[in-house]
């Protein structure tokens, strides 16, 4: 059932894609020798290259040009590489509130860029790869495990992985038709409420058996993948393996201080380290091999007392997270192993850590997604991109 989704996926047709490429596009501005006007109307050219050494140059490619006009949706514009490569767009209008995007299907991939028509730079550059659907080519280079709380009414852990994935070939990785064809994550047994977020063009997921599948293309270079799951766990203790499917080169287990104990067999001491305010123990490895497995115990968990045992079964306890962006950004930002940095731009106090329900996260995330566009942190484009996907998710979330 879920090959069939992954199927229709990957052949999907270039108009069903046009939002989301347009939305999670980085920005590359295009240069024409002044500042357009609104109203006015311009040129935008660029060329499409094969970055796989000695690959066939795209000629004949589509090229197409989306524009989003927020309150009239998503017009789209095609053309054609020539036999250079290039392509170009003529009497493209200059609207201020508009987002533009340029993308590309090239051998069963997609590429997007997103285009900012208010400032100056050269010609757009597209950058294409041949494909394989050989897995070797993906490896992890950073993995980061988060046990964020544990609900004691709901015997439930919560955790939380960021992997920054990378496909260190002159090839895009594109998935197979296969169930062991795709790229697949492990999750414990009895895992639930499973959420996956990327930034991977075009990405889709399905459960799969122990697990879940991703179906995305991976072109060469570093892309974050973050999802979250909670675990059962009986009595005061919890165990379950974990396998590296792609290894990890450096990996960093991460728990609340005193809010239970974790212990692998990897042989990692414990530091106790401050992240925004609030302790918590870290371990931390390197170089864990390819198809590794691990073995991991948490023990220590407080028992239940009789009002929350009551209180869980009578009202349905909210998953809850403790700080999770704050250390999701920490961690993906640091690429040497041990280093940590505490965000500077955060207008919440530590208060906000420990126990906010779902909705009060999102909350605080687009505040602080709105600040980071407010300082100039982020695009227009990449503010857009999240700010649509935290509104769809609060939307989601049953009334209180």
């Amino acid at each position: 059932m879920g090959f069939e989704k992954g199927n229709i996926f990957l052949k999907i047709c270039f108009c069903s894609v046009v939002l989301g490429m347009i939305l999670s596009a980085s920005t590359v501005t295009l240069v024409y020798g002044f500042e357009p006007i609104a109203g006015s109307k311009i040129e935008v050219e660029g060329v499409v290259v094969n970055g796989t050494p000695g690959a066939d140059r795209p000629v004949g490619i589509s090229v197409a040009l989306h524009t989003n006009k927020l309150d009239e949706g998503v017009s789209l514009v095609q053309t054609f590489t020539g036999s250079d490569g290039s392509f170009r767009f003529t009497d493209v209008e200059v609207i201020n509130e508009a987002l533009y995007g340029i993308s590309v299907i090239y051998k069963g991939a997609t590429y997007t860029v997103g285009i900012d028509l208010a400032f100056v730079s050269d010609p757009l550059e597209i950058v294409v790869y041949d494909p394989t659907s050989s897995d070797e080519v993906i490896s992890i280079s950073r993995a980061s495990l988060l046990f964020t709380n544990a609900d004691i009414a709901a015997r439930r852990v919560s955790v939380m992985e960021m992997v920054t994935l990378r496909n260190g070939s002159d090839l895009t990785y594109t998935p197979g038709d296969g169930p062991m064809e795709l790229l697949r994550f492990g999750l414990p047994v009895g895992s639930d409420q499973l959420v996956v977020d990327t930034g991977l063009e075009q990405a889709d997921w399905v459960q799969v058996d122990r697990g879940f599948a991703l179906l995305a293309s991976v072109p060469p270079g570093d892309h974050e993948i973050m999802y979250s799951y909670r675990v059962p766990y009986s009595k005061d203790s919890l165990s379950f393996t974990k396998k590296w499917r792609y290894g990890a080169q450096d990996l960093r287990i991460v728990v609340p201080a005193g809010l239970f104990d974790v212990t692998t067999d990897l042989g990692m001491p414990i530091q106790v380290m401050d992240i925004g305010g609030i302790n918590y123990d870290v371990q931390e490895a390197i170089n864990i091999g390819r198809g590794q497995v691990t073995e991991v115990r948490l023990t220590g968990f407080p028992r239940p007392t009789f009002i929350q045992t009551f209180s869980h079964n009578l009202n349905s306890v909210r998953y809850e997270y403790i700080g999770p962006v704050g250390l999701a950004l920490i961690l993906f930002a640091g690429a040497a192993l041990g280093t940590w940095r505490t965000l500077r731009y955060r207008r919440r106090t530590a208060s906000w850590f420990p126990g906010s329900d779902e909705r009060q996260v999102i909350e605080d995330l687009i505040t602080e997604l709105n600040v980071r566009h407010e300082d100039g942190s982020i695009t227009r484009q990449e503010h857009r991109r999240r700010l649509d996907t935290l509104s769809r998710r609060l939307g989601a979330l049953p009334e209180e």
